[in-house]
């Protein structure tokens, strides 16, 4: 759906970027050209996005107060990121035209670590690397849950409802407590966090009424300035690796297999379980030259090894994670020709010591995966993402692998395809690759995402997170009931936010005035 035209935005916008240098200064404010990131990354003529028409960057919570303001006082709405490194879902372009993009690269700061309390609060603009290296500085003895890579900002990709590996690996479910911009520019702490002289940070998730951190993620709802994340203790050890096998019908067994011991707690952390197909001419190593080699090859190189290859880690005390790997083990052995390889690490271990494949359960931010991608597939690859929740039970993984290579091969196109874990369901990442420098191939991984949506819809299933040029047509999906979920989330924003100020249409919510049909 697209924002209303608004043919005198042109004549506005000098004085516009005038009121915002005068809130912000001129660092605030950036040039077209420093702007020139803020819209997907990935996008060509055959994955078109909006760009914004101006890119701010708030240094503090009474700045992003001041956007906000002027905003509302001339009409045009904004697109809020945090560091806008979400490539295979958009990076930090908007749904619609003619917004201002807020980006919050400038508010870096890790406000509190309390390693007795096992928490930290940070800003939006603090990455995973940077808040890795912070308690590393300060010696505290607690870790952070990662994703698979560590650029991105830890409250975005939270409020994306994005996943790291260790225990607290669900970030959306660590969250204890926000400040929130409303549209009107209001101030909104919550939880325990709105008592005033709060002697308890983010040591509870709730305090008294309602809880409503929710509302604020993947929502248009406020922008988020401060967040409390529970971090996990350090482990006295800690265990990680892989149970690989390699034939596909043999999925289910080691799926079912896994299922219980992922929701008992066996298997701690979110595991992940990388399929890839096996090429013609034989699979490639991660250091080997796959220059000339085909699209199969290139992408055995860039995964762990294996047909099927399932990351799963242990923390805690030797004999528990002993124990834990010895319940693993014994829940595999009916599998025929399966290899279980697994390190184990001390807690305070030096990150240069741990295996590549080891560092995201040892929750410790890299980029080793976009620098395979880099090596093997050039640095004009892109991936747009289809990542849909299906039941944790290997019949669904067998169907959902199925229909993925199905619509890879029918668009000529190689998918970087796994399941990330959760007690009771897994999430279908799939990174449909293809090359950004051809139109033509750009378009075919638009529309094999717009096929596996509609397939996935066709099995009840749906997308937990998607790529802004798809959020309108997920959100289309939860039409239950007459629609009354989109109604209910169009009332809040209403109530909020009528103007439509705050990132119209971001995952299909819209005010009144743009409500879809």
């Amino acid at each position: 759906m697209a924002a209303v035209a608004n043919p005198s935005l042109d004549d506005r916008l000098s004085t516009i970027r005038d009121r915002l240098v005068a809130a912000l200064g001129a660092e605030g404010v950036l040039s077209e050209e420093s702007a020139a990131e803020f819209h997907d990354p990935y996008a060509t003529g055959g994955t078109p996005t909006p760009r914004p028409v101006l890119v701010v960057q708030p240094a503090s919570v009474e700045e992003v107060q001041a956007v906000v303001r002027i905003a509302n006082e001339h009409g045009i709405p904004l697109w809020t990121s945090s560091q806008g490194r979400n490539f295979g879902y958009g990076g930090g372009a908007p749904v619609t035209e003619g917004v201002i993009a807020v980006n919050l690269r400038r508010m870096n700061r890790v406000l509190e670590i309390d390693e007795q309390g096992g928490y930290a609060v940070v800003e939006p603009g603090v990455s995973f690397h940077e808040l890795y290296a912070e308690i590393k500085a300060r010696r505290v003895k607690l870790w952070i849950s990662v994703p698979d890579l560590g650029w991105g900002s830890v409250v975005g990709n939270t409020a994306e409802h994005g996943l790291g590996y260790t225990q607290f690996g669900d970030h959306a479910g660590a969250v204890a407590g926000m400040e929130v911009v409303l549209a009107s520019g209001e101030i909104v702490r919550t939880g325990l966090w709105a008592l005033p002289n709060n002697s308890l940070g983010a040591r509870a998730k709730r305090g008294f009424g309602p809880s409503v951190d929710s509302l604020f993620l993947q929502s248009n709802f406020g922008i988020i300035t401060k967040m409390g994340l529970w971090l996990m203790p350090e482990p006295e050890v800690f265990t990680a690796g892989s149970v690989i096998i390699d034939h596909a019908d043999r999925i289910p067994m080691l799926i079912d297999a896994l299922a219980p011991l992922v929701q008992d707690g066996t298997v701690q952390g979110l595991p992940l379980i990388v399929s890839a197909p096996e090429p013609e001419g034989g699979r490639c190593e991660p250091m080997d030259d796959t220059t000339g080699k085909s699209k199969l090859q290139k992408l055995s190189a860039t995964f762990p090894p294996g047909r099927v290859n399932a990351r799963i880690s242990f923390y805690g005390h030797p004999s528990l994670v002993a124990a834990r790997e010895e319940i693993v083990r014994a829940a595999v052995s009916h599998i025929p020709g399966h290899t279980v390889d697994l390190r184990t690490y001390p807690g305070d271990v030096d990150p240069t010591k741990v295996h590549p494949l080891d560092l995201v359960p040892a929750g410790i931010p890299n980029m080793f995966l976009l620098d395979m991608l880099h090596k093997h597939f050039g640095p004009s690859v892109g991936h747009f993402d289809f990542s849909p929740i299906i039941p944790f039970t290997g019949e669904a993984a067998a169907e959902h692998e199925a229909m993925v290579q199905q619509v890879a091969a029918e668009y000529d196109l190689v998918v970087g395809f796994g399941w990330i874990g959760q007690p009771r369901s897994l999430i279908g990442i799939s990174m449909i690759l293809f090359d950004t420098s051809d139109p033509a191939e750009a378009a075919n991984a638009r529309a094999a995402a717009d096929r596996l949506i509609e397939m996935a819809a066709e099995r009840g299933w749906s997308e937990y997170r998607g790529h802004v040029t798809v959020q309108e047509t997920i959100a289309s999906l939860y039409s239950g009931n007459g629609n009354s979920l989109r109604r209910f989330y169009s009332t809040l924003k209403d109530a909020l936010d009528p103007a439509g100020v705050l990132s119209p249409g971001s995952h299909g919510i819209w005010p009144g005035s743009h409500r879809y049909a």
